[in-house]
């Protein structure tokens, strides 16, 4: 007797746990497709990359993208991550912590600054000293929500200035 009244309590505990598990995992689904019914994916493009000083530091610049927001509410922009390639030069990669709101329907345009260090600014510097110019640039720009944080992927292909 005792041994079915056990069994039948670790029967309904388990059953409890699978009914815990499962609204867990629904609960999990429904807020990934939460956040993109609650709020759009703002888009980007890129005005411009420079890169205009180069030194015993590295090589800095500058690139200029105009962020639209086309939700109902501003939307922080915290952080992008890029990777930058000039003429044949390997990648250098880059983060930039940053906190923009981009107000609600409206595009604003974002500045911000480049560092390559000294080690990857050697191969950058001698594609600029051999006269490339072309460039391609892959970012991620980071933007964070009350419903989570959503992320906007770019690349983009053009000639320095």
């Amino acid at each position: 007797m005792l041994g079915s009244t056990i069994a039948g309590y670790l029967s309904m505990r388990c059953s409890k746990t699978k009914i815990v598990v499962l609204f867990a995992t629904i609960m999990a689904l429904a807020s990934c497709g939460l956040l993109s019914a609650v709020a759009e994916k703002p888009s980007a493009e890129v005005t411009h990359v420079s890169l205009s000083s180069a030194g015993f530091s590295g090589v800095r610049g500058q690139l200029g993208l105009n962020v639209y927001n086309p939700n109902a509410f501003g939307m922080p922009l915290h952080r992008i991550d890029w990777t930058l390639s000039v003429g044949s030069a390997q990648a250098v990669q880059g983060k930039i912590e940053l906190s923009e709101n981009i107000p609600a329907k409206a595009s604003l345009p974002v500045t911000t600054s480049l560092t390559i260090s000294a080690l990857n600014a050697v191969q950058v510097a001698s594609q600029l000293a051999s006269g490339v110019r072309s460039y391609s640039l892959r970012a991620t720009l980071y933007f964070q929500t009350s419903y989570g944080e959503l992320t906007v992927d770019l690349q983009h292909n053009g000639d320095l200035r």
